[in-house]
């Protein structure tokens, strides 16, 4: 195997250098601000998922190698720090949305077990309703 870097894992390198350079809180939120004695830095949660590959073909007349790539990178807001003349703080950026999402789901649960709990016991009440009425049916038949 030669030194040489293949065009292949050189595309590769660039793409992961490129999720590298804009997966940061400030492409996203900007820069630390500044004033007076204070500094805030924006803090935040980022996330990359990917897919990446590459080839080389041993055959030259089938075209060499290639890569390719697809991803989808997340930020979202987590806090700030605060730099001043008493130390740094840490602030967090609560997400109310994430704070409904267990309540909202288990006041799902509770209803959507009422619901088939009702139905249930309807479906069975019928089928009663129906058994019973075929027994007069098959008594007066007589």
């Amino acid at each position: 195997m030669s030194d040489q870097t293949s065009p292949t894992l050189s595309v590769l390198g660039r793409l992961v250098d490129g999720v590298r350079e804009t997966a940061r809180a400030s492409t996203v939120f900007g820069e630390p601000v500044s004033s007076g004695g204070t500094t805030v830095i924006p803090v935040a949660r980022v996330g990359f998922f990917g897919s990446m590959g590459g080839g080389v073909s041993r055959a030259m007349m089938l075209g060499g190698d290639g890569a390719g790539g697809v991803g989808v990178t997340r930020a979202r807001p987590s806090g700030f720090i605060v730099l001043n003349g008493e130390g740094a703080e840490f602030r967090a950026i609560r997400q109310p949305a994430t704070r409904l999402a267990l309540p909202l789901a288990a006041i799902t649960a509770v209803a959507v077990t009422r619901i088939v709990a009702v139905s249930v016991r309807e479906a069975r009440r019928r089928k009663k309703l129906e058994v019973q009425r075929a027994e007069e049916e098959a008594v007066f038949e007589d």
